[in-house]
């Protein structure tokens, strides 16, 4: 793997940190082809149950290296594609920790991830349009769909940058985190979702990325799913653990 993104696992979390400070982790091809490697050799793993995306001490990431993003051809079946999809496509969670330089894909990326906490600080960005290109990663979709048309509208349109408190407004994070304490409280956060019964997590991850159906349909949906839960040994373990009065050990329960 590049020496530009550092991965390792720890307690079940799959910790992916892009590593380029020096340009505050503006994204190249190589990077791209890491990142994607990383989540896709944790999507395999048994002992992965959430990632972490991470970035370097000042920035999360500048977006596409300009110089680097020149030479591109296609984005369709590119490493960047690949990686785009890899996150967006994962069944296990994905929380990540933003400050500083949150540009291009630095911002798009977010909404696929599960759980995201920004420094204050943070700057968020999608200046496409002032690139003279369009928006990837699914933000034309998901930005509405948190923001509402007309925030959007200002973001990907008119291309204005924002701060946390916008961020938060429109639930692109979940809140802002002194920037001493954000990697810590991103990786707590990372190590309760790795505590709960895996299966039943990736399960949920998936009804809540189902697109939208009539509301009986979601009934029926999730009554199938729940059938199946009630066979399953999360529950048992969660109601032995409820009889003998401690806590759930949900690390057998795969």
């Amino acid at each position: 793997m590049s020496e530009l993104v550092l991965s390792h696992v720890e307690g079940g979390v799959q910790v992916v940190r892009m590593n380029r400070p020096d340009k505050k982790n503006a994204l190249i091809g190589e990077m791209y082809a890491a990142l994607a490697e990383a989540f896709v050799r944790g999507e395999a793993d048994d002992e992965v149950g959430v990632f972490l995306l991470l970035g370097s001490q000042t920035d999360f990431s500048a977006g596409n290296d300009l110089p680097d993003f020149l030479t591109w051809t296609a984005l369709t079946g590119s490493v960047a594609d690949k990686f785009i999809r890899a996150v967006a496509g994962a069944r296990k969670p994905v929380v990540a920790a933003v400050r500083g330089a949150a540009i291009g894909l630095g911002s798009t990326l977010l909404p696929h991830c599960d759980l995201v906490y920004a420094a204050p600080g943070t700057r968020f960005h999608m200046p496409f349009i002032n690139l003279g290109i369009v928006p990837e990663a699914g933000s034309s979709q998901t930005m509405p769909a948190l923001a509402g048309h007309r925030r959007a509208a200002e973001m990907l349109m008119l291309g204005e940058p924002f701060g946390v408190e916008t961020a938060e407004a429109i639930g692109l994070i979940n809140g802002v985190v002194p920037g001493e304490e954000l990697e810590e409280t991103a990786m707590a956060a990372a190590r309760k979702l790795a505590a709960k019964p895996q299966a039943i997590l990736r399960q949920i991850k998936a009804l809540m990325k189902t697109p939208p159906e009539p509301i009986m349909d979601r009934l029926t949906r999730e009554a199938g799913v729940f059938d199946g839960c009630l066979k399953g040994e999360a529950l048992t373990e969660a109601v032995t653990a409820f009889k003998e009065k401690r806590a759930p050990d949900f690390s057998k329960c795969r």
